[in-house]
């Protein structure tokens, strides 16, 4: 069965890691990890160039029951009123209609089925924590891994990419999965969380995930927690990575299918017909957030209406909407300014970066291929295919899950060797 390559980046001496507690001087490099994790990805033998296998996510099988309670949040900033939601993956028990996916946020047990565009959706499998629950929500013995997932791009905790990555991390361990706990940052405006600010989010948007991060130490001091960004949420948690350094309470992450260097991604696949398509299909997303949330936005005197309804592609509507309303003048100048791909030298703790080499939208130019070998706390690999968020194999299962997977149970179990006495590396490369 054909295997995708695999190329790794990283620094010549990878941070050592050791089990936490441990007394003995044994230790393992970030890369010698990382390696232990990663399987082999063997391509579907139909879907082998990144725009089948980007494509076929729109035909893939959505049926991943992972079942969310719904906190909403204002923001901690100073002169910041917005709101944001976190999804927490619960039992499907603790959901009142199990087998309803269209659920309103009523309290009622039954739920009419609305469609998306009704003002009243919500999203699947999705209900409210009441206060007091989400007060109750906390322990300060409880030592379970936590993770924080973000989204791509105008997204949301319901897209099956996130269910899929946070299905065997929350599966219990009799049933073959980690038994970890989870939770979604839904950005503003996204899965279908309303509005209460004239803003939505951007690229370089730190301040809920700063929020949720420090909030959740606060309510689990002793808690690893552990974070995973998709595409854009990628890059955010990148941004935030760097941005915190050493002092971010997360101990691990992984960044899957980052844009990395959003000018050089936005200036190429403006070059080509199909990297324009992509472009139209998320300045199309984008448009749909900006009328469902058109109460509030059409509020904001930065905002080019005209500008935002007319946009074909995504820079047109980061030239009309995101750049003037987050203080840019271009849209150029926000693309660079967001671009995660120089914060990633300041990362103070084990990253994975995982990208396919044919990604048609986070492509291979802004790959942050020095970065990674210039900081010893970065692994960074690429597969010969996978496309954006696809990586599909045989029977259109998806890859990403395992290595996502296999570097958080292992992080869980390991610390950084602070130490500067003599260590011996069992797995060094």
């Amino acid at each position: 069965m054909f295997a995708a390559s695999q190329t790794y980046y990283h620094h010549p001496s990878p941070v050592l890691l050791k089990p936490k507690n441990s007394q003995l001087n044994v230790s393992e490099s970030l890369l010698s990890v990382c390696k232990s994790v990663i399987p082999p990805f063997h391509p579907h033998p139909l879907l082998r160039n990144g725009h089948l296998q980007t494509c076929a996510i729109l035909f893939a099988s959505d049926h991943v029951p992972i079942h969310y309670k719904r906190h909403v949040l204002n923001s901690e900033t100073p002169n910041d009123p917005g709101t944001f939601s976190i999804d927490v993956v619960v039992p499907a028990s603790e959901t009142p209609t199990e087998d309803n996916d269209s659920q309103t946020p009523s309290t009622s047990t039954s739920k009419p089925v609305l469609p998306e565009t009704h003002p009243d959706y919500f999203p699947p499998r999705t209900t409210f924590f009441t206060q007091d629950e989400f007060d109750e929500w906390k322990s300060d013995d409880e030592t379970n891994p936590l993770i924080i997932a973000l989204h791509g791009l105008s997204g949301g905790s319901h897209e099956t990419y996130v269910r899929l990555t946070l299905e065997p991390l929350v599966r219990s361990k009799k049933d073959g999965g980690l038994g970890y706990d989870a939770l979604v940052v839904n950005a503003r405006g996204c899965g279908w969380t309303k509005l209460t600010d004239n803003k939505m989010f951007n690229a370089m948007f730190t301040r809920d995930i700063n929020h949720i991060v420090n909030l959740m130490r606060r309510k689990f001091p002793k808690r690893p927690l552990m974070a995973v960004g998709f595409s854009l949420g990628a890059n955010i948690l990148a941004n935030y990575l760097g941005q915190s350094g050493a002092s971010t309470p997360l101990h691990a992450a992984v960044l899957l299918s980052s844009p990395h260097n959003m000018d050089v991604c936005a200036k190429i696949m403006f070059m080509t017909f199909t990297g324009r398509l992509y472009s139209k299909f998320m300045a199309g997303n984008l448009k749909k957030l900006f009328e469902r949330n058109f109460d509030m936005l059409s509020k904001n005197p930065a905002i080019n209406i005209e500008g935002a309804r007319n946009a074909t592609y995504l820079y047109d509507w980061d030239t009309a909407v995101t750049a003037p309303v987050f203080g840019f003048r271009t849209g150029g100048e926000y693309y660079r300014a967001s671009s995660s791909v120089d914060k990633l030298i300041d990362v103070k703790i084990p990253t994975l970066i995982i990208n396919a080499e044919e990604d048609p939208i986070s492509l291979q130019n802004a790959f942050p291929r020095q970065e990674a070998e210039a900081n010893p706390y970065i692994c960074f690999v690429t597969t010969g295919y996978g496309g954006h968020l696809g990586w599909f194999e045989w029977g259109m299962q998806r890859w990403f899950p395992k290595p996502i997977m296999g570097f958080l149970e292992r992080m869980a179990e390991l610390e950084v060797v602070e130490s500067e006495g003599e260590f011996v590396d069992v797995g060094r490369t």
